[in-house]
């Protein structure tokens, strides 16, 4: 009965961002800055067990040696594939981290992926809490993965979108590559449903 009202609030809350992104583009002369702000996520940061560093865009790893430096966690796993997720730790180490303090896993091929193996990594090492650490325009749907997968292991999630990406910096989301960008989120988050869920 728990799971089932669970599942029926995150249908509706996913429902509500879709449709209120649908109303927007009907309506508004301009939907883009409202769809594109959706799609972002930033916690107010407190100090963590590990940062959890999501393969993709460039900036993402430095960010998250910015957080280590700042004091916000003493270990970061950097979750991608393959030679990836070992150029994003030998990034961060040259970035100032302990390169003790960097764990890789290097078989993630898609952001469930991230989450799975992350999850695994995190219950191994005892962590209870982790920052969430990837690009503004991707923070929505990894919030939706990562809280499905990690439900019932009682660690806290936070999450913090990268502040050099390029996207949506000002709010007016005027560039056709943020639109695509857009798009494809949106379509992603609609896979992300129907396959995972």
């Amino acid at each position: 009965m728990v799971e089932i009202k669970r599942k029926g609030w995150c249908i509706a809350i996913l429902s509500g961002v879709l449709l209120l992104a649908v109303i927007s583009a009907m309506f508004l002369h301009s939907p883009w800055p409202l769809m594109a702000k959706l799609l972002v996520v930033d916690d107010k940061l407190q100090k963590v067990d590990v940062l959890i560093v999501l393969g993709g865009d460039s900036e993402r790893d430095l960010y998250a040696a910015e957080l280590y430096k700042k004091g916000l966690a003493p270990k970061i796993i950097m979750s991608g594939y393959g030679s990836s997720a070992w150029y994003m730790a030998k990034r961060v180490v040259s970035a100032g981290v302990r390169e003790q303090d960097v764990i890789v896993e290097d078989k993630s091929e898609s952001t469930y992926h991230n989450a799975v193996y992350s999850r695994n990594i995190v219950l191994a090492q005892n962590f209870k809490s982790a920052i969430i650490v990837t690009s503004p325009y991707h923070m929505r749907r990894s919030k939706l993965i990562f809280e499905r997968v990690f439900r019932n292991t009682g660690v806290k999630l936070l999450y913090s979108s990268t502040k050099d990406s390029g996207f949506n910096v000002d709010g007016r989301c005027t560039s056709e590559i943020d639109r695509q960008i857009v798009r494809s989120e949106y379509i992603k988050l609609v896979y992300y449903w129907f396959r995972y869920w």
